[in-house]
């Protein structure tokens, strides 16, 4: 498995490592950076033949032990999920074109021209 967020030193980094599932569907791994808990990170699968076709799968630190003497931290793992747009009510992150209702046109005092950043929902 391939893991990467942000570490405890505000450092991405990206690390291999085993996932371990237990029988009541527990899982843990093993670190050698330091995640706080709650900290959201990324599991992707590493196989041999296809490397690029594999997602990333977001889990969340519930627990982690201390460093062990070996310099690895074990630590247990929520799945996270994504939320429907029922679920987050009124407040969107980014709003559709539809739901827009600005116009924004450039400065006439501008020197230089501005871009214009268009978003489409698919």
């Amino acid at each position: 498995m391939e893991v990467s967020g942000w570490g405890l030193n505000d450092a991405f980094f990206v690390e291999k490592t085993e996932l371990y599932w237990a029988e009541g569907g527990e899982k843990t791994l093993l670190l050698h950076h330091a995640v706080p808990e709650g900290a959201v990170i990324f599991v992707r699968l590493m196989a041999p033949e296809n490397s690029f076709g594999s997602v990333p799968v977001a889990y969340q630190v519930e627990s982690v032990q201390p460093m062990n003497s070996l310099g690895l931290c074990e630590m247990r793992l929520l799945r996270l999920h994504p939320r429907s747009r029922i679920d987050v009510g009124k407040e969107v992150a980014s709003p559709s074109l539809d739901c827009s209702s600005k116009t924004y046109e450039p400065k006439e005092s501008s020197s230089q021209p501005e871009l214009e950043e268009v978003l489409y929902e698919s």
